[in-house]
């Protein structure tokens, strides 16, 4: 099966030339034009590595890259053009894996993507798990145990409670899960609906709910039980 790559890039010719170089070496490629079809594609196709460029239109991708990580610890490899090393830094701090420069030398280029595979295939990191006294994730396996019962939920009930448990104990604005879980396609009628999907999967009092509650006028944070 082939690995899966997702490309970001809003440069038509530099998204060609990747994408062409990506097919030639056997990968399976997914290509965004800007940061939110990025977002879109990303909780849409689960790519085994991300290629990023962080200045683009209508989404950058300082908040594409910080969407991917609320759920996922991916490998992203970010792209800057010359002489802009501040923006690698600040990808790189922000959960970046590595970085290319503008313009892509590309036999290093696929070296750095191999390498990254080779890094990212055989563990889980210990950060691909969350646990507390109630509730087990594995963001790996997309596995949730309510206490020793694995619970069965849809691939979009469980994107918004990783984003929930990633910051647990955190408020997370509405507008904040839907770029998270849904997208340009979302809205907060979504969040709605499937909060209340996970409350009652997860045995919640649909009146006083106490493991996701309701921030009134902004949005939801995860409580844990222990807290």
């Amino acid at each position: 099966m082939k690995e899966r790559i997702l490309l970001v890039e809003d440069e038509g010719s530099i998204r060609e030339m990747m994408q062409y170089v990506l097919e030639t070496e056997g990968y399976d490629v997914v290509v965004a034009r800007n940061g939110q079809e990025g977002v879109k594609s990303f909780f849409n196709h689960r790519p085994s590595l991300v290629t990023l460029d962080l200045r683009m239109p209508v989404m950058d991708g300082w908040t594409v890259l910080e969407r991917i990580r609320e759920v996922s610890q991916v490998p992203v490899i970010i792209l800057t053009a010359m002489g802009q090393e501040q923006d690698a830094v600040r990808g790189l701090r922000s959960g970046a894996d590595d970085y290319v420069v503008k313009p892509v030398r590309l036999k290093e280029f696929i070296a750095r993507v191999q390498a990254h595979l080779r890094k990212a295939n055989p563990i889980v990191s210990i950060n691909d798990q969350y646990s507390d006294s109630l509730l087990r994730v594995d963001f790996a396996r997309h596995d949730v145990y309510l206490k020793s019962a694995k619970l069965d939920l849809t691939p979009q009930e469980f994107r918004l409670l990783a984003a929930l448990v990633r910051h647990a104990g955190t408020v997370l604005s509405n507008d904040r899960l839907i770029d998270a879980c849904w997208g340009e396609v979302g809205g907060p009628e979504n969040v709605r609906v499937y909060i209340g999907y996970l409350r009652r999967k997860l045995g919640e009092d649909p009146a006083q709910p106490r493991l996701i509650q309701t921030v009134r006028e902004f949005g939801y944070r995860y409580c844990p039980p222990d807290k």
